[in-house]
């Protein structure tokens, strides 16, 4: 499985994904940072299975039906390496099983937005 982690998760915890046949890379390796919500999800459609994040608005930013991804989201009281890092194993967990074009969410659950 193809995994990518965005910028706002700490790369120092980018080995906690790793493992099961997993190739795990970060944004920051991919030389993407800073890279655009929409062109990101873009640049990693049919290159990578899963996305993981901590952006609690890129499932409500973005038409997910156009992107061959699945995202992950972790999502704590806090982005903060003691808060994120215990949520990990769960997200590893949720892998085999989140689809492509749908949120995950792993953590505290995300408010949709009002209408």
């Amino acid at each position: 499985m193809r995994i990518v982690i965005d910028e706002d998760i700490p790369s120092e915890l980018v080995p906690l994904f790793r493992g099961a046949g997993h190739v795990v890379q970060h944004v920051e390796e991919m030389g993407l940072r800073g890279t655009k919500n929409g062109d990101l999800l873009l640049a990693l459609s049919g290159n990578c299975d899963v996305f993981v994040t901590g952006d609690t608005n890129r499932g409500h930013q973005q038409n997910l039906r156009k992107f061959d991804l699945a995202i992950v989201l972790i999502h704590p009281q806090r982005l903060v390496i003691d808060q994120i890092e215990p949520l990990i194993p769960l997200a590893i967990a949720a892998l085999p099983t989140a689809r492509r074009h749908v949120v995950t969410t792993i953590g505290v659950p995300v408010k949709s937005p009002r209408r």
